[in-house]
């Protein structure tokens, strides 16, 4: 079976590695490095099977193109730091059941994956075991691939040649990442390896393999123990002590003798490392699955049949040998349904998509008249209890007016056509009473029923069979009836807005919720209702609300990328990340200001203004946290850079301090004070007269 391998590692100066050395020695070639003067020669190196430039998908769309010498050699020299991180390496293991075409596909299938994901150059180099290493005693199916990544992003310069830019976003501190509002570099490690485990199974799915886990063997719950690192020195020594035991038996055999390999371990470790071994292979033992065991004992039960009955299979084999031409043909009119299935599933798939497009705009028709005829339902109750409490309240009055208007008490015939009319009059207030009493009995359990729909779906929102689980790779387009994490979102607010807690009793809960739907509350939360009642045509709506703001913030990022790129010669340079920083915060005000004018725009939709009103928060945000980092490493710069860029951030704060100071949350002052603090802190270290700042 296949076994799950995908593990990192940075390939660093300070560790005395060098990227052209690396590069050379997994690709088994030839390369100059100009950094050290040095040419690393492994082109003699077995066990090389391929080894491949692989670009980001734009950059392979404009036709650049790079050679492996280039690349490492741009790799070194774009970094300045003498233990800078020069490359990093992601090693898998592939399924030695798959075929060396298959194999190399799915290598470079995540290579590219990886590539696109972080804009930097891949370089997949595919290895097996070479009959050296088998003969030592390697697993021939040790099939693997190393792939080196560059650290920094590749761009195309204006002659078209590829440059090394920015550190891509794996290979910056948490710190910075926080700022980016990225998660830390160990969550963006595992989902990478989740990623490796994806595009393996679904390649072992094709041909009915048995998947790969990403898991460890603990959360998994397989009781293995890790063996102890070896180390360089005991490597060695175990492998001398193999080398000369295969001398021994190799003179042995030359003089027509036996000798029989000593393969104890030489190092403590290596005893050490062989118990576990040991220990671990009982643990697999007992990890037999009872399949696994009910096959054997049936095996063994078929084996003693046949021996028993071998004079009777002998006088079958000829039907038996026609049964199993009839399975055949069998199995291919099998083949042949399953091919025409899976392409009825395709066929099925379109006409599915295109009836979901059309059933979406159809939804979006219907879910007004629902939620319109819900909330008239609810206010037609209301209004037939009063017209009951009316028509009684005629009854009264017109009793009344038949009891205050009798001409003569004493004359029979007049009394007894009172008293006719009377009866009449009642048992059809009492018919029209109970009609309506019905009528209105019936509307009123039907609105308490969508009532308590409305409320269950808003308590159950978070179910699996509600909400898209996006951490099993679902989507909007497979489950366009499942709530995404937008929607949740929307939905978590509204119930935490109304103070809606989910009850420890469902039901007691949906009975509570459903108490606050009136007619006016449906109607003043229709977009709500909207969401609980359909979201994928709620989802659609957004998309084209949406559409218009993701459009304008396009154009306003172009134009403040633009203006960001014309302040780096004003400040002296690019300055790393603190200059990207302090152009981010330059630039903010302008930015900001577009936002404001947009939200003020009476033409925009109010949907699309709530949008742009959330990203001008983060963008505020996101300014105070930029303002903290800036100042706190503003003073590492050379000097000249480092003048101009405080001159930048003094003048910033001021301008941000007085426009925005009163949308600040006390955290969000804290952060910015927290930078002030450092500057200051630093300015008072570096001169006698402080240019600190002050707040």
């Amino acid at each position: 079976m296949a076994i799950f391998i995908a593990s990192t590692k940075s390939i660093s100066r300070g560790n005395g590695q060098s990227a052209v050395a690396s590069a050379s020695y997994r690709a088994g070639c030839e390369l100059e490095d100009k950094r050290y003067g040095k040419t690393h020669d492994y082109s003699k190196k077995h066990g090389v099977m391929s080894a491949d430039i692989i670009l980001p998908s734009a950059l392979a769309a404009a036709n650049a193109d790079i050679d492996r010498s280039d690349l490492w050699n741009k790799a070194e020299s774009a970094e300045k730091r003498k233990d800078a991180r020069v490359a990093r390496e992601w090693l898998v293991n592939l399924p030695h059941e798959l075929s060396e075409q298959d194999r190399k596909e799915l290598a470079h299938q995540f290579a590219q994956t990886l590539a696109d994901r972080y804009g930097t150059i891949a370089d997949c180099a595919i290895h097996q075991p070479t009959k050296k290493e088998v003969d030592r005693g390697a697993d021939p199916r040790n099939f693997h691939a190393h792939i080196m990544f560059t650290t920094r992003t590749a761009e195309l310069d204006t002659d078209n040649q590829i440059i090394l830019t920015d550190k891509a976003t794996i290979e910056l501190s948490d710190t910075k990442r926080l700022t980016l509002g990225l998660k830390r570099v160990s969550h963006e490690i595992k989902e990478v390896r989740q990623i490796w485990e994806q595009i393996a199974n679904e390649k072992l799915a094709e041909f009915n393999y048995e998947l790969i886990d990403s898991r460890s063997y603990a959360e998994q719950g397989i009781d293995i123990e890790p063996q102890l690192k070896m180390g360089a020195v005991a490597t060695k020594l175990e492998r001398e002590k193999y080398e000369q035991e295969l001398r021994k038996a190799e003179k042995a055999k030359a003089k027509g003798e036996h000798y029989e390999i000593d393969k104890t371990p030489a190092t403590e470790l290596g005893t050490i490392n062989e118990i576990i071994n040991e220990r671990n292979e009982l643990v697999w033992s007992v990890e037999l699955t009872k399949n696994q065991k009910v096959n054997a004992a049936a095996d063994k039960i078929i084996f003693e049949s046949r021996a028993n009955n071998e004079r009777e299979q002998n006088e079958q084999r000829f039907e038996d040998i026609k049964y199993r031409l009839d399975i055949s043909e069998y199995e291919i009119g099998v083949g042949n349904i399953r091919i025409n299935t899976v392409k009825r599933r395709i066929d099925d798939s379109k006409q599915r998509v295109e009836f979901n497009k059309q059933r979406t705009q159809g939804e979006q028709r219907g879910d007004t008249w629902s939620l319109e005829r819900i909330s008239d339902i609810i206010k037609h109750v209301d209004d037939s209890k009063q017209r009951i409490e009316d028509s009684q309240q005629q009854l009264a009055d017109r009793v009344g007016t038949i009891y205050t208007a009798a001409p003569s008490p004493f004359n029979d015939a007049a009394r007894r056509e009172r008293a006719s009319k009377l009866d009449q009059q009642q048992r059809r207030a009492d018919q029209d009473a109970r009609k309506h009493s019905y009528r209105d009995e019936r509307l009123h359990q039907y609105a308490e029923r969508i009532k308590l729909f409305l409320a269950s779906k808003l308590l159950t929102r978070n179910d699996i069979n509600n909400r898209i689980r996006w951490e099993s790779y679902e989507t909007a387009e497979d489950y366009p009836d499942k709530y995404d994490e937008r929607q949740i979102e929307k939905l978590d607010n509204f119930a935490q807005l109304l103070g809606l807690q989910k009850s420890r009793d469902y039901r007691i809960g949906s009975r509570d919720i459903a108490s606050h739907f009136t007619a006016d509350f449906v109607k003043q939360n229709k977009p709500i209702f909207d969401l609980l009642t359909k979201p994928a045509a709620e989802r659609e709506h957004y998309k084209n609300v949406a559409k218009d703001f993701d459009d304008f913030k396009k154009h306003i990022d172009h134009k403040r990328t633009v203006f960001n790129a014309s302040l780096i010669e004003k400040l002296g340079g690019k300055g790393g990340d603190v200059g990207k920083m302090t152009r981010e915060i330059v630039s903010s005000f302008t930015y900001l200001a577009a936002l404001d004018t947009y939200i003020a725009d009476d033409n925009r939709v109010d949907e699309a203004k709530e949008v742009a009103k959330l990203h001008r928060a983060d963008t505020i945000n996101l300014t105070c946290i930029q303002f903290k980092h800036a100042l706190f490493d503003v003073h590492k710069l050379p000097l000249d850079e480092r003048e101009k860029h405080s001159d930048a951030l003094r003048t910033s704060l001021t301008t941000f301090i007085e426009q925005y100071s009163s949308e600040l949350t006390e955290d969000q002052n804290t952060t910015i004070q927290r930078g002030v603090s450092s500057f200051n802190h630093y300015q008072d270290r570096a001169t006698t007269q402080s240019r600190g700042l002050s707040r």
